[in-house]
């Protein structure tokens, strides 16, 4: 019978495919960009390839055990699905986001929560408007909703105050996504498949790296049951509302 492998010959063998996987993944994106600058492949084809990529970057940090890889190929993703062109400047961007996936592909520590917030944080942002316009903040919201319509609309207000925005469409996933890297405010919608977002915020609240996080609901309804929603959690509703209520959030929060 053929002696099996021990835990540290198989750690290495998964290290190596992680590894191998990666950064051919990563050569997509160089190439892609590549052929993009010397007028070889049409920009909506390279935004295809590059939300691909990203994705199965993402994938794989999550399969092999690599939060970091993970997080920057989630943001990776947030930044390229938006894009409907490849300028230079964003295809400068699209680079440093494969710099940065690559640079922790070939390393074996993991920063901790305060050095990945840091890292995380200086990776680029793309603004749908002019930021000469805006007062930019380093303030940083997680918007959790399934829904790509009010994702939106909501991005596009909190961009539009100056504030960075994060969205999660799964509302499980976001527990992973903001205890490993707890954001400046948690906004999550009401309504929300598996898990709505009042149990989601009583969840993130009692646990210790998000406990002190400032968070929102979301919601249509003009009231919500005091019993079904604790205090320290504020009410943002949707529509008309929206503007005076998050404001009112924010300086709650002491956030703007």
């Amino acid at each position: 019978m053929p002696k099996s492998p021990d835990l540290d010959e198989l750690s290495a063998r998964l290290r190596i495919e992680f590894r191998d996987d990666a950064q051919d993944r990563l050569s997509v994106i160089y190439d892609t960009i590549e052929a993009v600058s010397e007028g070889r492949l049409a920009e909506t084809d390279a935004i295809v390839v590059l939300m691909r990529e990203a994705s199965k970057l993402r994938g794989i940090g999550t399969s092999f055990g690599v939060p970091l890889v993970t997080l920057i190929a989630h943001r990776f993703e947030a930044y390229v699905s938006g894009l409907k062109t490849l300028p230079e400047r964003q295809r400068a961007d699209v680079v440093t986001f494969a710099d940065r996936i690559a640079e922790w592909v070939d390393r074996d520590d993991t920063p901790d929560v305060t050095d990945t917030n840091q890292l995380i944080r200086a990776l680029p942002v793309r603004y749908e408007f002019d930021i000469t316009d805006v007062e930019v903040r380093n303030v940083e919201i997680m918007l959790v909703t399934p829904s790509k319509v009010v994702s939106k609309l909501v991005s596009a207000e909190l961009a539009a105050c100056g504030f960075r925005s994060i969205v999660v469409h799964d509302p499980i996933e976001s527990i992973a996504l903001a205890v490993r890297l707890p954001p400046d405010m948690i906004i999550a919608s009401a309504v929300m498949d598996h898990l709505g977002g009042i149990d989601l915020l009583r969840g993130l609240s009692a646990m210790t790296p998000t406990r002190h996080v400032p968070m929102a609901l979301l919601t249509s309804l003009d009231h919500v049951a005091a019993h079904e929603l604790p205090p320290e959690i504020a009410v943002i509703r949707n529509g008309s509302h929206f503007s005076d209520d998050f404001a009112a959030a924010i300086t709650r929060f002491n956030l703007g």
